[in-house]
């Protein structure tokens, strides 16, 4: 992997900038710098700086028509391809190998956090920990991070059991930037969004930890399924109180520990294999 196309040797980088130009010319003009971002990333991943002028071109060759067609904004917008959804999160919300903390939305427009970046900023993993992360991931650490959402189901629904006849019968729905509840809903329907969105959450993560399908389209799964389930706890927790501008930050640290744990704890579980790998310990 490389940090540029800088890098490669001069018939290389050539070849590589051609192809960049010629994409970026073809593409709508409010989308070439991220068209050009985009496939300038997807050539740093798979390229050394020993690339030779045949992988370069090896490279060039995968990238489908219609994955040009799609960058190129004559298909679906990249944050909107449904094809490769949650092997694309788990690229951008996992990259520790990319210092940016913020890179475009692997579902929709804007940024997305680089939670990977941030924990090699935090010293809590190194930037080449994984060539590809979670692909060495053991079984185990799926099905142990997918305990994660199952328990925060079942956390909101013992919520609502527990605690449902003594809950006032309006609960708050929404609270402003100050962290005021400004809009409200029944205790009803408030139990059954909270309740629903966990178990879907809940749902997703049983899928991550037994599907057969490769480890970053699991991580990505879990990551999604801890986000719902923790952001669903959350909202159970802070409905009755009153509020104050200490919710959204607490929500905020709450999906960032929660989702950043999960990404780190399956991360090391991979590093750890390949470890035990090229020590012959395996």
């Amino acid at each position: 992997m490389i940090r540029t196309i800088d890098e490669l040797r001069p018939d290389a980088r050539a070849v590589a900038q051609g192809f960049l130009d010629a994409a970026t010319e073809a593409t709508r003009r409010g989308l070439r710098s991220d068209v050009r971002a985009d496939l300038t990333a997807h050539l740093c991943e798979r390229l050394r700086s020993s690339a030779t002028l045949a992988d370069v071109e090896e490279v060039l060759a995968g990238l489908r028509p219609d994955d040009l067609a799609a960058r190129a904004g004559l298909g679906w917008p990249s944050g909107l391809r449904p094809r490769g959804l949650l092997t694309r999160i788990a690229k951008i919300w996992w990259r520790p190998s990319d210092p940016r903390l913020l890179l475009p939305r692997a579902v929709g427009l804007g940024w997305d956090v680089n939670l990977g970046a941030v924990a090699v900023r935090l010293q809590l993993i190194e930037p080449d920990a994984e060539a590809v992360p979670f692909t060495s991931t053991r079984e185990a650490a799926f099905r142990l991070a997918a305990a994660l959402p199952v328990a925060l189901a079942g956390a909101t629904a013992l919520h609502y059991a527990v605690r449902g006849r003594s809950l006032p019968p309006r609960l708050a729905s929404h609270w402003d930037a100050g962290g005021r509840p400004d809009r409200w809903v029944s205790k009803e329907r408030a139990a059954l969004i909270d309740i629903g969105a966990t178990a879907g959450a809940a749902a997703l993560a049983g899928w991550a930890a037994v599907t057969a399908s490769v480890g970053p389209t699991r991580a990505a799964a879990l990551a999604g399924a801890t986000m719902a389930a923790t952001l669903g706890a959350s909202v159970t927790v802070a409905r009755p109180a009153r509020g104050g501008v200490w919710l959204n930050p607490a929500m905020l640290t709450a999906l960032g520990a929660g989702v950043g744990g999960v990404l780190l704890g399956l991360a090391r579980a991979g590093r750890r294999v390949e470890i035990d790998r090229d020590l012959g310990n395996r």
